[in-house]
């Protein structure tokens, strides 16, 4: 096989040290660190150069290229025999793409919209739109973008975490990720007051910041979020203008989180779902037999299997009674925890998931088309196969997908509902 290229804006992360790739997240975004895990162990049997946007401490055996933007060096890049890069640049680097003479495989860590789609479609050197998940994949079945489609799960270097250990001793619940209004914090902390009725012995652990994708983000009186969402979520956790004796935030930490993260016997993910294409929490907590409640929608119904693993919930209020639930069942917590980390070694190690990617960059160099699976492992997805289904046939090729249909509806919801408001207002 060839030279395969990644590409990635390190510009907000320069300052972590990932050089020990295999030990974990340094304390930077999902998307960031698996560049440079997936990179790295390429390394091993590949050529495989790097274009960053700023030089650091980063794991060896790949060689570094700065450069200051994609369009800087797309001449450069023709004498990659494979380029790999995240969905969102292709848009602002779609007219470089398009006259690429490499082979392009844009790695969708995030949902993408429908001009990104399009463009993934109509480009020419982009012959792989890979998601991170089964559930991602899935929901692009009625999309044109799916005939270039495949997916592969994100991974960790499992033998570096400890065997699951026996449940906390101590009520831990822990939080981790990004604290801004996608990842769905506040959820959470709208319901502490419930779960810690239920549950008086309950202690709170929140891992994170709002700066975790972005260094420079302004931070509220806490220094754990934004001014606005802070205001959002610190009722729910204060008490007489002071922070709850039963809450804790550690900020930000890196791959020394082992020890911290042991202490937890529940875990919530992404409370809303939102935007959640997998969910490396999930995977990170499940790997230390810690079981993770999160809602059933996206990335973690492939991660967390439901009444096995842990717990997946349709609605939000419904969040704290499966805390309270595990939280009251030290058989439940147990069973689960140990289910958890067996799944999590036998499906997302690195050494399964790097033998996809060597098929996937084989087909790719070897120039085999997707060939896409149509098989419907989840839920919610049957309208989307009949509207395939129907799209199938030449006269109806016009027919959006289902996605377009409801962005444009919500959209046109939304202009109605601020026409009535400003009407409202001026009366």
């Amino acid at each position: 096989m060839g030279r395969i290229a990644f590409y990635l804006d390190t510009r907000n992360i320069r300052t972590l040290d990932v050089r020990d790739v295999d030990a974990g997240n340094p304390g930077m975004g999902g998307t960031e660190y698996m560049f440079f895990l997936i990179a790295a162990k390429l390394a091993r049997t590949h050529d495989v150069p790097m274009y960053v946007t700023a030089l650091g401490a980063y794991p060896e055996g790949i060689r570094y290229c700065e450069v200051k933007a994609l369009a800087q060096i797309a001449s450069e890049l023709d004498t990659e025999d494979i380029l790999i890069l995240r969905e969102s640049e292709v848009l602002t680097n779609l007219h470089q793409l398009k006259a690429m003479k490499s082979k392009v495989v844009v790695w969708a860590h995030n949902y993408s919209g429908h001009r990104t789609l399009k463009a993934c479609v109509q480009c020419p050197s982009i012959v792989r739109y890979l998601c991170v998940s089964r559930e991602q994949y899935e929901n692009l079945r009625d999309e044109d973008i799916f005939a270039k489609a495949d997916y592969i799960f994100n991974a960790i270097v499992t033998r570096n975490w400890p065997k699951p250990l026996a449940p906390s001793s101590e009520d831990n619940v822990f939080y981790m990720g990004s604290l801004i209004e996608a990842k769905g914090f506040h959820v959470l902390a709208q319901q502490w007051p419930k779960i810690a009725q239920a549950v008086p012995t309950a202690h709170l652990h929140v891992v994170g910041t709002g700066q975790l994708y972005d260094r420079n983000a302004p931070l509220g009186p806490l220094g754990i979020a934004s001014p606005d969402y802070e205001r959002r979520f610190t009722p729910f956790l204060t008490e007489d203008c002071t922070l709850r004796k039963d809450v804790t935030f550690h900020g930000n930490i890196g791959a020394d989180k082992l020890g911290l993260l042991s202490r937890a016997k529940v875990a919530v993910a992404n409370p809303t779902g939102i935007g959640e294409t997998f969910c490396i929490t999930a995977l990170e907590f499940g790997l230390l037999g810690v079981p993770v409640v999160t809602k059933k929608v996206g990335g973690p119904v492939n991660v967390v299997e439901n009444g096995v693993s842990g717990l997946l919930y349709d609605h939000e209020d419904e969040l704290a009674d499966a805390v309270i639930a595990l939280l009251s069942d030290e058989h439940l917590c147990r069973t689960m925890g140990h289910a958890a980390s067996e799944r999590m070694r036998a499906l997302f190690d690195i050494e399964v998931v790097i033998a996809k990617w060597e098929r996937v960059l084989r087909e790719v160099q070897e120039g085999v088309p997707a060939s896409p699976d149509y098989l419907i492992t989840g839920t919610g997805k049957r309208l989307k196969e009949c509207n395939r289904k129907l799209r199938a046939f030449r006269f109806l090729r016009w027919l959006p997908s289902i996605d377009y249909w409801r962005h444009a509806w919500n959209k046109k919801k939304h202009s109605l509902f601020n026409k009535r408001l400003s009407k409202f207002t001026h009366a």
